[in-house]
């Protein structure tokens, strides 16, 4: 077994550091969007293709309805009903709608009734896309 010179090993220590924290810097960046989410969001709203193309299917999230109750709900392509811009009536529903470049969650809620709502949006690619939803409705 040959025996390194001390250059030799603090050199290899030296690379393997290096490696090690360039991947660590890689891995921890957070994917950010090439497009505003305001004109992502109006475009996912009125435009069914659209949308379509920025549902990551099977979509996880929570269901919860009269005949279903289910916290780890996949929804199918298949079975997708198009979203549009909810209409607020503020006597009976309150909306919080949060963006940052990184993340933006979308929440409804029912003043006195079971009712949430809550759509979870990344960007994919650079891109937003809807990663995530809460449907409540009891």
């Amino acid at each position: 077994m040959a025996i390194l010179p001390l250059r030799n090993v603090r050199w290899i220590w030296f690379l393997l550091i290096g490696t090690l924290s360039i991947s660590a810097c890689r891995s921890s960046r957070v994917a950010t969007a090439d497009e505003a989410f305001d004109s992502f969001y109006r475009q996912f709203m009125t435009d069914s293709a659209f949308q379509m193309k920025r549902v990551r299917f099977p979509l996880p999230g929570q269901k919860f309805t009269a005949e279903v109750e289910d916290s780890t709900y996949r929804w199918p392509r298949e079975e997708w009903r198009m979203l549009s811009e909810p209409q607020i009536d503020s006597t009976y529903f309150t909306r919080d709608l949060t963006v940052s470049d990184t993340l933006a969650t979308d929440e409804i809620t029912g003043k006195n009734s079971g009712f949430y709502f809550k759509m979870v949006y990344r960007p994919v690619k650079r891109k937003w896309h809807l990663v995530y939803m809460v449907d409540r409705d009891l």
